[in-house]
C-alpha cells in the first residue's frame, strides 16, 4: 500500500485545535457584544436574541455557552478582571521588597475598586446584584503572604487565615466606600493597617503608603473588540 506523502497526512490535533479556537471565537463574540449593548442600553432593554444578533450567530448557539443572559453579563466582568489582573502584575513587576509588593498592590486594587470606569458602569447597567468586586487573586495574594514571611519581612502564624483576614478587609472597605460610608482616605488607612497586622512598624507602614503608584503601563487587550451589528 502506498504510504501517503506527510503534507497529506490527517492529524486529529489540528481538527482539536480549529474546533477550540472556533469556541473561544464565539464565546468572545457573545461576551464582546454583550458588554456593548449593556453599555448602549442597559441590561433591561436587551434580549438573548439581541446579543446572538449582534455576535452573528444563531439563538441556540448562546445556550452552548451560557445558560441566562445574566451569566454571559458575569463573563464581561471576569473579562474586565483579567483585564485588570494584567495591569495590576504589570505594575508589580519591577518591585522586589515583600512589603511594598503587598502596599502597592492594596493600594492599586483598593483605587482600581473605586474608579475602574468600565467594571462600575458595566456593574451598574447590568443590573447584576452580589459581591462583585475587584480585587487581587486569592492565590497571588496567600504567595504574597509567604514570601514576605520567608524573607522575614512579615511575622504571620498562619498564612491562609491571614489571606482570610486580608481579603475581608478589602472587600469590607471597597463596599463601605461605594456605599458612602467611608471616605477614600480609608484605602490608605486600610492598607496601613494590613501592614501593621503583618508585623510591619507603624512608620515603615506608613511610608509605604504614602508612596505614589509606580506610573501604569498600558497593557494588551486579551482580544480584539468584535464590531457590534446594529440591532432594531
Amino acid at each position: 500500500m502506498e504510504e501517503l506523502p506527510k503534507h497529506e497526512w490527517h492529524n486529529p490535533m489540528n481538527d482539536i485545535k480549529r474546533t477550540t479556537r472556533k469556541r473561544e471565537k464565539t464565546r468572545a463574540a457573545l461576551v464582546n457584544a454583550a458588554r456593548q449593548l449593556v453599555f448602549a442600553r442597559g441590561q433591561e432593554k436587551i434580549s438573548i436574541q439581541d446579543i446572538t444578533d449582534a455576535a452573528d450567530v444563531g439563538l441556540g448557539t448562546f445556550y452552548n455557552y451560557f445558560e441566562t443572559k445574566q451569566m454571559a453579563f458575569e463573563a464581561v466582568l471576569e473579562d474586565i478582571r483579567g483585564q485588570f489582573t494584567e495591569s495590576l502584575n504589570l505594575v508589580r513587576a519591577p518591585l522586589k521588597d515583600p512589603a511594598t509588593v503587598m502596599a502597592v498592590t492594596l493600594q492599586y486594587c483598593f483605587a482600581q475598586a473605586q474608579d475602574n470606569q468600565e467594571w462600575n458602569t458595566f456593574l451598574a447597567c447590568s443590573g447584576l446584584t452580589g459581591d462583585y468586586l475587584l480585587h487581587q487573586d486569592e492565590s497571588q495574594l496567600l504567595a504574597d503572604i509567604e514570601r514576605g514571611a520567608k524573607a522575614g519581612r512579615f511575622k504571620v502564624d498562619d498564612l491562609q487565615f491571614t489571606q482570610s483576614l486580608i481579603l475581608g478587609m478589602v472587600r469590607h472597605v471597597n463596599g463601605e466606600i461605594r456605599k458612602g460610608r467611608l471616605s477614600r482616605v480609608a484605602m490608605a488607612e486600610a492598607t496601613r493597617h494590613i501592614l501593621r497586622m503583618l508585623g510591619l512598624p507603624d512608620q515603615v507602614a506608613k511610608a509605604l503608603t504614602q508612596n505614589p503608584l509606580p506610573p501604569l503601563a498600558v497593557g494588551r487587550r486579551h482580544e480584539a473588540a468584535v464590531p457590534l451589528r446594529s440591532v432594531s
